[in-house]
């Protein structure tokens, strides 16, 4: 009888506290004021009936929450989401102004920079490896890009009058992985080695981004999976057991090099690269606990993941459009064909820039200069398709409406501490800074005499913005320019899409990264 009491009065102490837990979210909590629906005002379930159930589609969701309720929402219990551009500059701010992320977002992406939770130490660890990135580190790189370029074409020349048709997103996910690791590691993957572009990264990582919402919601999955055997995860759920292998090849490679520099033996003097950027790392000044191979090999994973599968579907995106559009395939042929009278040539990344057509626009404290293009095609492509919080830890932010959504909306102050999301798949496609957003116009880049114009510049985050923009920006932009010039140039007249169509492209899931209809076969070309 005491014992059934027991079980009665618990049952009764449950009910009330989460009686008591709704009450205090919807009328209590410091975000009761902002608007949004009261179900993702009260629990983090309906973030992930959307994206775990449905698959990826809360953002699309997030936008019709934005319709109905205004420019900045309540979408969890915890955090916002604001669909204001003007608003960009405040929430990725840079300098001295500290930005913290979301543990809850971030925690999936473990030690790694983009990762890392509080400004501080994401400065340091940042700093680590910045210089690596830098402009001028990435103009060294150009002879070992364009090697990878000259195998690129030379691979698919092989295909030329073959009656199966070559995926290009899975040959620029060779090409990007084949870069970066070679840069990483002084060591590359040769990917490219195989005509067949069969061996590359994009499953396994796709198969892992695509649990997101699962480790966000389920944050104890990622241990759990680590702890068990290989081969269990394996049966259990194929695309983990994929994604993990895909992790412990990183785990083994800095393995490597930790052994190969506690022999005595160099491993950073790379011929052509003269430096490895994770030789580099371990004989820099961070303190030992950021050199532990637990820590650098998530470190791996994130350089690789970022700098392979948004750069190769960038690219994708870009040549899908150029080739599904005439018109502009006429003028961008035409600009690289005076421009580069011999196809066999190898222009500079400086060189592929100052090309008018090309050029989009260029941003002076950055100096980072876009094609019309490829600026079309980073709008498009969005870079990560998730929103990405920023936190501030040191006091409230103001947010003011902007004429781009209606200025007689309503301010707020957001307490400090609290997670503000925005995202590039509705920035981007804001129908007043660009009008006709589902269509590939490079011409919105340029004005009436066909310069630049910067107008839309600020309102670019495929790379994001501030103290936690993406490290990675200027090899990606080399990367963009030179397949982008120099395939076009020497395979365009080759190049036909094959059963590809505007479903192929568009994003249909956000699975951090935009993911097109999950049948898709891939951006296909023939090589007449």
């Amino acid at each position: 009888m005491l014992s059934s009491s027991i079980w009665v009065w618990a049952g009764v102490v449950i009910v009330a506290y989460f009686i008591a837990l709704v009450i205090h979210r919807l009328f209590f909590h410091p975000l009761s004021v902002f608007p949004g629906p009261k179900l993702a005002a009260v629990t983090v379930w309906y973030e992930f009936y959307y994206d775990g159930i449905k698959g990826g589609q809360y953002t699309f969701k997030i936008r019709e929450m934005h319709e109905k309720y205004g420019p900045i929402i309540r979408i969890s219990p915890n955090e916002l989401h604001c669909n204001d551009p003007s608003f960009i500059d405040t929430l990725y701010a840079g300098g001295s102004v500290r930005r913290d992320k979301y543990a809850y977002y971030a925690s999936q992406f473990g030690q790694s920079v983009f990762g890392t939770v509080h400004h501080n130490l994401h400065r340091l660890r940042r700093s680590a490896i910045n210089r690596f990135f830098s402009r001028a580190s990435v103009s060294k790189l150009e002879p070992m890009i364009h090697d990878k370029v000259d195998l690129l074409c030379k691979q698919l020349q092989t295909h030329l009058g073959d009656e199966n048709p070559v995926q290009l997103n899975m040959a620029f996910s060779c090409f990007t992985t084949d870069v970066v690791a070679t840069y990483a590691f002084a060591k590359s993957y040769d990917f490219l080695a195989d005509a067949s572009f069969e061996r590359n990264f994009h499953e396994p990582m796709m198969s892992g981004i695509r649990l997101g919402a699962y480790f966000k919601q389920f944050p104890f999955l990622i241990p759990l999976m680590n702890s068990l055997p290989d081969s269990w995860v394996a049966v259990l759920n194929p695309a983990m057991g994929r994604y993990l292998q895909w992790q412990r090849g990183f785990q083994t490679q800095i393995r490597e090099i930790k052994d190969k520099k506690e022999a005595g033996e160099i491993t950073s003097k790379d011929e052509k690269l003269h430096i490895s950027v994770f030789d580099e790392l371990l004989d820099s000044d961070l303190p030992d606990r950021e050199k532990t191979t637990a820590r650098l090999w998530q470190e791996c994973q994130a350089i690789i993941g970022a700098g392979t599968e948004t750069v190769a579907w960038t690219l994708s995106v870009i040549f899908f459009y150029v080739l599904n559009d005439r018109n502009v395939y006429d003028q961008l042929m035409v600009e690289l064909e005076g421009a580069i009278p011999n196809p066999t040539s190898r222009p500079s990344w400086n060189d592929l820039e100052k090309l008018p057509y090309l050029i989009s626009y260029f941003l002076d404290e950055l100096t980072q200069i876009h094609n019309a293009c490829i600026s079309e095609g980073l709008r498009l492509s969005y870079g990560v398709s998730s929103r990405l919080q920023r936190i501030s830890p040191d006091g409230p932010m103001l947010y003011r409406p902007s004429d781009a959504i209606g200025a007689s909306k309503p301010e707020y102050v957001i307490p400090s501490g609290i997670p503000v999301g925005m995202t590039s798949v509705l920035l981007h496609h804001n129908p007043k800074l660009f009008p006709h957003s589902e269509k590939f116009d490079p011409q919105r880049w340029l004005d009436a005499q066909g310069k630049i114009d910067r107008t839309l510049e600020k309102y670019m985050v495929p790379f994001s913005r501030g103290s936690r923009q993406c490290v990675g920006i200027n090899l990606a932009h080399a990367e963009l320019f030179m397949v982008t010039g120099l395939l076009f140039r020497r395979l365009g007249p080759h190049l036909k899409l094959y059963k590809t169509g505007l479903d192929d492209v568009e994003i249909r899931h956000d699975f951090f990264m935009p993911t097109p209809k999950l049948d898709s076969k891939g951006i296909r070309v023939l090589l007449v």
